[in-house]
């Protein structure tokens, strides 16, 4: 009689403690926001990323993943960039997105589809690359 007690008990008492519940996660307090957190994500980096680079400055814009040749968009204009990230040594994509004026990047990504606006930039906001991490993670420096 005192084991199925104490095996009832037990059953109880574990069902309570594993039973899964809701938790609502919060903001980190220690949240900064700036250049080292990512802008995009693509779905999967062991498949080719294309970078899609619509050109919205007025102005031409040099562009290169690095390390092949630079090639230039006019304005108003888009290219693809294809990034194999298993393919580079490092596992990293760099792509050069630049001309002497001040740019800003906007990003939306659906899949593998990472498309970057360039547009017309501050101080603040200039940018000159977009950096593709091991993970998929997108970075604008």
């Amino acid at each position: 009689m005192k084991q199925i007690a104490l095996i009832t008990t037990v059953l109880i008492t574990s069902t309570l403690t594993i039973y899964p519940r809701i938790a609502l996660s919060q903001n980190a307090s220690t949240y900064v926001p700036g250049y080292w957190q990512p802008k995009a994500q693509a779905a999967d980096p062991k498949k080719p990323i294309i970078l899609k680079i619509l050109n919205e400055t007025g102005t031409t814009l040099s562009y290169n993943l690095v390390p092949e040749a630079e090639r230039f968009l006019p304005a108003g204009r888009s290219a693809n960039v294809r990034v194999d990230l298993p393919n580079i040594p490092g596992g990293y994509g760099t792509v050069n997105i630049y001309n002497e004026s001040l740019l800003t990047y906007e990003y939306s990504a659906e899949d593998n589809v990472v498309t970057v606006k360039v547009k017309p930039g501050s101080e603040a906001t200039d940018h000159k690359s977009v950096y593709i991490s091991p993970t998929g993670r997108i970075y604008s420096f």
